[in-house]
């Protein structure tokens, strides 16, 4: 199967799936056709007995940016739809976020270098973590007027710990592929030319387990954790609304960050 900005291979024999984000111009960012290309690709590794580890990684400089401003995937607004319809209506994040937290085989994150705002939570959803010393993390949602989303807010604190998380969530602070290692947020931390030898080594030795094993084990710990999954992303949605109150900072928020420049919020 063959996608415009993501590259699927599956080794057959080793039982591993290698999803390359391609976008590299725009560090891998995620526009609305790629979207849709992640949930297919999520329900095909889900289906596929001879892939038993999945590894997501990104071409050039970047794992992934995050949505591609001004290209991202446009929310419905048909305006005639009930109420009660149009309130329950989930972001494109939160799709996403769901669709890759459902995965029951191991996905390990190889984060190559920067990681933002739903590419930061794609690598979250990820079981494990390795990172070259190039990688680079950032939650961004703040900084364009938005909360957390695609599940960072259920899944963040439960990896670095709930006063860790809102450092970078409140602060929206940089933080660089040593102190990612220190925080937790990586498991491995190598050099660039062993970030893929790393995970593919990581991979080959989860599939010298049984299969059933660890799917069930993965979803024995996902059903210990996710009391609140379903609820968490359900606020995310909530939230997201509560922030197309101050439309003037939305517009500055997208504005500033196209023109380069540094943003002056009113909270209107």
């Amino acid at each position: 199967m063959e996608f415009e900005h993501l590259v699927y291979e599956v080794d057959r024999e080793a039982h591993t799936a290698t999803i390359t984000l391609n976008k590299p111009e725009r560090l891998n960012a995620i526009d609305p056709q790629t979207h849709l290309d992640i949930l297919t690709l999520c329900e095909e590794v889900q289906q596929d007995d001879d892939v038993w580890v999945i590894i997501w990684t990104g071409a050039g400089r970047g794992f992934c940016s995050g949505a591609d401003v001004g290209k991202g995937p446009a929310p419905v607004r048909d305006e005639n739809r009930p109420l009660n319809e149009r309130l329950d209506e989930e972001t494109w994040v939160s799709r996403q976020g769901k669709a890759l937290y459902g995965i029951d085989k191991p996905m390990i994150a190889a984060v190559n270098g920067v990681a933002a705002g739903a590419g930061f939570a794609l690598s979250l959803c990820c079981d494990l973590r390795v990172g070259s010393e190039n990688a680079r993390f950032v939650t961004v949602f703040s900084e364009r007027n938005l909360p957390p989303e695609s599940g960072m807010s259920f899944l963040l604190p439960r990896i670095i710990g709930s006063g860790r998380a809102l450092d970078l969530l409140l602060t929206s602070r940089r933080i660089d592929a040593e102190e990612a290692y220190r925080l937790g947020l990586l498991d491995r931390l190598v050099a660039p030319d062993e970030l893929m030898p790393t995970a593919r080594e990581i991979a080959a030795r989860i599939c010298e387990l049984p299969p059933g094993a660890v799917r069930a084990t993965k979803r024995t710990v996902h059903k210990a954790l996710e009391a609140g999954f379903a609820a968490s992303t359900g606020f995310e949605t909530l939230a997201g609304r509560l922030t197309a109150q101050t439309p003037k900072d939305a517009e500055e928020s997208q504005a500033s960050f196209l023109e380069k420049r540094k943003p002056v919020y009113t909270g209107r």
